[in-house]
């Protein structure tokens, strides 16, 4: 459910063990006497700082084994039993006392029709659910897709390498992610283009060159603006054409509803910052396979941020107002996951 990842079976069962029992049991903390007896040492994990118990008391190997299982099942448990020190300090025996004060007890969510749910300690919940309650929320794959935020949660220092690389080489240069993205818009019948092969957007409408020997007057007006004053808002386009007309009369209002026809069908380019551009004539139209355009743009002048670098626009495919594209990476490896595979 939680789509983490892992590279062995026996670390996503131990995960769903320690991480997932609330899916079954409610869990409440009730306040107990402390341990009574002579403890001359107390042994304390490196790593984190758990304070683990004196090696003599019964419930020590139980807390060794919840830790290991907890938050460090990628290592193995005899390497990570070198990591654990023996400390005579009676100081850190009270306080070892002080933190068993609390219990913590699991009582199933549905207990068996007619019966109440019996308190259980933390390894008998565990020994419930290995009995047959793990592998059904396990799946394995060759390739699974993880969620970006879930990606920096692996317990596992090599899968966590992985991740970080892929990062650092999609943050530089995203084509993975890019490639993966095409196919996604075009299912959802948007369009890619390209400015100055740097920069990709996407558009629900794809940029076409406006027919000019066909076109109205207005709509003539509108593309020789553009073409001499390429990167201009609506309002100065209405400005440049119109000087002095007042925004609520015909004159401007005939315009303005010629320049958003343009930008609806693609004879504008409407970038996310306002500013206008032109597709430049000679475009092609993309084959049956979806093969890329060409479609050039004019240079783009700053209005009052700086405006996508308008050049040659190479359209890809099947979203008038043009956004980047946002890129995230994503992380891919033959696993085992607790959700499901995609």
């Amino acid at each position: 459910e939680c789509r983490r990842v892992f590279r062995r079976r026996a670390n996503a069962e131990a995960h769903i063990l320690n991480d997932h029992l609330d899916k079954f049991f409610l869990i409440e903390e009730n306040e107990v006497e402390p341990p009574t007896g002579s403890f001359a040492c107390v042994a304390r994990c490196r790593l984190s700082g758990t304070l683990l118990g004196p090696p003599n008391h019964h419930g020590y190997n139980e807390k060794i084994q919840e830790l290991w299982a907890t938050r460090y099942a990628h290592m193995s448990k005899g390497e990570y039993l070198g990591h654990i020190e023996t400390l005579r300090d009676e100081a850190l025996v009270e306080q070892w006392k002080d933190s068993l004060r609390k219990v913590t007890v699991y009582r199933l969510k549905e207990p068996p029709e007619g019966t109440e749910a019996a308190p259980m300690t933390r390894t008998e919940a565990q020994n419930w659910m290995r009995a047959g309650r793990v592998n059904p929320l396990l799946r394995e794959s060759a390739r699974c897709l993880v969620p970006g935020p879930q990606s920096r949660r692996m317990d596992d220092p090599a899968l966590l390498s992985a991740v970080s690389l892929a990062w650092q080489k999609e943050s530089r240069f995203p084509l993975t992610l890019l490639l993966a993205l095409r196919p996604a818009f075009r299912h959802m019948h948007l369009h890619l283009f390209k400015v100055n092969a740097k920069e990709t957007y996407v558009t629900a409408v794809p940029p076409v060159p406006v027919d000019l020997a066909t076109a109205p007057a207005v709509v003539q007006e509108i593309v020789g603006f553009l073409e001499a004053h390429p990167g201009q808002t609506r309002h100065q386009v209405l400005d440049g054409l119109r000087p002095g007309a007042d925004p609520e009369s015909p004159a401007a209002a005939e315009l303005l509803l010629h320049l958003g026809n343009l930008i609806g069908t693609g004879g504008v380019i409407e970038f996310f910052n306002a500013t206008l551009v032109l597709p430049r004539s000679g475009a092609r139209t993309g084959d049956s396979n979806g093969k890329s355009d060409e479609i050039a743009a004019p240079p783009a002048t700053p209005a009052a941020e700086t405006p996508p670098e308008s050049g040659p626009v190479e359209a890809e495919g099947p979203a008038a107002a043009t956004d980047p594209v946002p890129l995230a990476p994503e992380a891919g490896a033959p696993l085992s996951a607790t959700g499901n595979p995609e």
